[in-house]
Order: structure tokens, then sequence, then C-alpha cells
């Protein structure tokens, strides 16, 4: 057993050099994917859900073509399993409806009330569920 352990070290160091090792970031399709979801993200993020990233490429570069589709508002959010008197509180600060959706708006309108209950020693906050429809 213990001739073995050397032997088959050396098979797997011989495994190992002989891959060949690849970054991500060197290959030019990863380059374009990745820069049209940050820009597909930066659209989302202001409310273009639907938008669509294209890539041309030219002589020169490759061409970003974006096509932002409409833009999505939030029409209704509803805070479910709080007793009545929080949810007054809670949604006092929360995305109106025509307001133009933003995932970074709710999440700090979450993180906010959350951390605004639990401060208050109001437990059942910490594992109420929301709900929005847009």
């Amino acid at each position: 057993m213990r001739k073995a352990l050397p032997i088959a070290l050396a098979c797997l160091s011989c495994v190992a050099l002989g891959q060949e090792k690849r970054s991500p970031m060197r290959d030019k399709n990863y380059g374009q994917q990745y820069a049209a979801y940050i820009l597909k993200s930066t659209y989302y993020e202001r409310g273009y859900l639907a938008a669509i990233v294209d890539i041309r490429p030219s002589g020169k570069g490759d061409i970003y073509v974006v096509n932002p589709g409409p833009v999505f508002h939030f029409k209704e959010i509803k805070v479910v399993g709080l007793p009545a008197n929080l949810v007054l509180q809670v949604i006092n600060d929360a995305p109106k409806t025509g307001e133009v959706y933003s995932m970074a708006r709710l999440d700090d309108w979450l993180i906010q009330e959350t951390n605004r209950l639990a401060s208050r020693h109001h437990p059942e906050a910490c594992t109420s569920r929301t709900t929005n429809k847009s």
C-alpha cells in the first residue's frame, strides 16, 4: 500500500499538468456575454424587465443593440402575515402604485422595514412574506 501512494500522486499531477488552463476572461465570447449581461441588468434596474441585448460584430469592435421594451411599474404591494397595525406601519414606505419597478428599491424597503420592526421587538416581522404584483 505504501508503494502505490507515490505512484498515484504522480499520475494525478501528470493529469493536472496536462490539462489546459483556460481563463473564461480571455474568451472573447465570455467578454461579449458579460457586457451584454451588464447592459441588461442596468436596464432591468430601471424598470425595463423585457430588455433584450443583441451583439453585432463590426470591423472596429462589437456593437451592442438594446431593445428596452416597455417600462414596468409597481401595481400593488401586499404585506401578509403581520397584524393589521404593523401592516399599516410597514406599507407606509413601500413602493407606490405607478412607481417604476426596481428590485433595489424593493430590497431596500424590505431590509429597512425588517430592521425597523426587529428593533422594536416585533419578531413576526422577520418571518413575514411580501408579495408584489407588477
